[in-house]
């Protein structure tokens, strides 16, 4: 399995590079969305990414990047805003936003000559189509979210588990929420027009609860998700070449097993600790 999958690296190898480099990055911002609770968050700004991505194909601007990072950090920011406006919830603005953009995205292009195959190829996720410069896009911002998770981790476990503490010490809250809402929606409208919608939302969240389920401490989770992300791709990689399997399943089904082998780990620590 591992000598073919090493054959195939010169065909497919900015595919792969992909894979791992965005799985990378979303891990690392995973960890901040299932610290603070806001997977459905993800799940809202995964798909106002698409949105613009359909958007982008009905106006015929062959700017695809640019339209799911514009929608994705506008979702990010009003879905990660606390404020409540006319008695508007938090979680009211996140199902609209998830709603409008997966009923919007098929409605835009219902009419358009493959627009539906489009879209359906997106929300299936494909990561045989990576480019070079995906692989150099990814690879920067996997190192600089990496890179500022480690030398920040202390403050950024103080403002996802006690934001009112982190304000007291003097912690911007509201530029870090400001920060790390552009920072997500800018990972995850990049990746997804890449890789697709799935592997994307997989990426962002399954990798962390798995984290979440092993760690004791927070901090530990910057280091352990990656680590999981990283392992989980490859082996979806390999295993998606070797049976000839869609690899974007495949590496969100590994994921999925490693939560389920995490929820059991941790309920086995807990009842033989008590």
């Amino acid at each position: 399995m591992i000598s073919e999958f090493l054959n195939s690296w010169s065909m497919f190898a900015p595919s792969y590079l992909a894979a791992l480099f965005g799985g990378l990055l979303l891990s690392f911002l995973g960890v901040i969305v299932v610290a603070r609770a806001q997977v459905f968050i993800a799940a809202a700004v995964a798909q106002a990414s698409m949105l613009g991505i359909a958007l982008d194909l009905l106006l015929g601007t062959g700017q695809p990047a640019a339209f799911a990072v514009a929608f994705s950090v506008i979702a990010a920011l009003a879905t990660g805003s606390r404020a409540q406006r006319g008695g508007t919830s938090h979680e009211e603005i996140t199902a609209w936003i998830f709603l409008v953009g997966a009923s919007g995205s098929i409605l835009l292009l219902a009419k358009h000559p493959n627009g539906l195959k489009s879209v359906q190829s997106t929300m299936a996720s494909s990561l045989l189509g990576a480019a070079a410069t995906d692989v150099i896009t990814f690879g920067v911002l996997a190192v600089l979210a990496g890179g500022l998770a480690l030398a920040q981790r202390r403050q950024l476990v103080l403002f996802v588990s006690d934001p009112v503490m982190a304000a007291a010490i003097g912690m911007r809250v509201g530029a870090w929420s400001l920060g790390l809402a552009v920072a997500l929606g800018l990972g995850t409208g990049l990746v997804i027009r890449s890789s697709g919608l799935l592997f994307t939302f997989g990426c962002l969240v399954l990798p962390a609860l798995v984290a979440k389920n092993l760690c004791r401490e927070a901090g530990t989770m910057f280091l352990v998700a990656p680590g999981v992300c990283l392992a989980s791709v490859l082996a979806g990689l390999m295993l998606a070449n070797y049976h000839d399997y869609p690899p974007g399943q495949v590496i969100v089904t590994v994921l999925a097993a490693l939560l389920v082998g995490a929820w059991g780990w941790r309920e086995f620590r807990l009842r033989f600790s008590a």
